[in-house]
């Protein structure tokens, strides 16, 4: 090690009574008590004989360990008070996790857990999902999956999209169980829009199903072939282009049961419909409003049904259950 380099602070107090030295050459100024009330691994560490390695301009003791300096920076953040680190990478912060692990510090491991997925859920659900399944975090494991529903299915660790660096880290069952935790997100929300009992009776005067009743009035040129149950209106006939977005989008929410994927503006599902149903006179005055208006119940439908699947199948015979 050709040289050494002390910690900012907190970590650079000459008033230390113990010295932490990375793997990288870095000293990191701590104090004895505060370790050993978050580790068992440090206060049986202090009451060893220490070495003849001393600080350079003290007395203090040093101890080397094989952590890098990034890693024992974060980590020693969370056992000071009102100190949180940030984590540049997930990969840092699988380190951290891991050392807390390794110095069995248990009444910062919450802590730490918690920094992480809100640093990292919306952009690593996937790896965050395999953490949890190796940590046991049963419930963080969960909210993990349920993240990935954005994710489409068959993109699922595919080297092209979500990467397997996400997936290096889980088992076979672990993933399997978020496959099928997927499947069946997928065929509740797809059922949604076969059946729109669900509706509300204020959405009587919609275009998608109103159309054919003012062919008259405004010479509609929608035919109104196939009928549908809605709400307290029983079974009415759908205009045609409406049946199209309900069966297409119900597709596109097999593949990411998500209800968030309903309000995406570029949806073709969404688009097509839009671009199908200006053709008639009657429904281009409408489609726009009603179609916002029906998106919006929709979503929430598809979110209310969302919730209700089971999310403790996933872990059924896991080391997680």
């Amino acid at each position: 090690m050709s040289e050494i380099s002390t910690a900012q602070t907190p970590f650079d107090n000459p008033e230390c009574d113990i010295i932490l030295r990375s793997a990288d050459g870095v000293d990191f100024h701590v104090f004895k008590l505060v370790l050993s009330l978050v580790s068992d691994v440090f206060k049986y560490m202090f009451t060893l004989p220490q070495d003849a390695t001393q600080s350079d301009v003290s007395f203090v003791p040093i101890i080397p360990v094989t952590d890098n300096s990034t890693t024992l920076e974060s980590l020693l953040l969370l056992c000071y008070p009102a100190a949180t680190p940030t984590f540049k990478t997930l990969e840092d912060a699988k380190a951290v996790l891991e050392a807390v692990r390794k110095y069995d510090m248990g009444t910062v491991i919450d802590h730490a857990r918690d920094i992480v997925f809100a640093q990292f859920l919306e952009t690593k659900p996937l790896e965050l999902y395999a953490l949890s399944c190796v940590f046991g975090w049963k419930q963080f494991a969960q909210k993990a999956a349920i993240q990935t529903l954005q994710i489409n299915l068959k993109d699922l660790g595919q080297p092209s999209r979500s990467g397997l660096v996400g997936m290096k880290d889980m088992s076979a069952s672990d993933y399997h169980k978020l496959l099928n935790y997927h499947h069946r997100c997928g065929v509740a929300a797809q059922a949604v829009g076969k059946s729109l009992t669900w509706l509300p009776p204020a959405f009587s005067k919609i275009c998608m199903w109103n159309c054919g009743l003012e062919v008259r009035l405004a010479g509609s040129t929608c035919n109104m072939i196939k009928k549908i149950h809605v709400g307290k209106l029983g079974k009415v006939l759908i205009t045609p282009w409406f049946d199209e977005y309900l069966v297409s989008s119900g597709k596109e929410l097999y593949e990411k049961p998500c209800h968030l994927t309903l309000s995406m503006w570029r949806l073709p599902s969404y688009n097509r419909a839009i671009s199908k149903a200006i053709s008639c006179s009657y429904c281009r005055i409408h489609v726009v409003d009603h179609m916002e208006i029906f998106r919006a119940v929709y979503d929430s439908e598809v979110k209310s049904v969302l919730a209700k699947v089971s999310l403790l199948e996933l872990i059924i015979d896991s080391k997680l259950a």
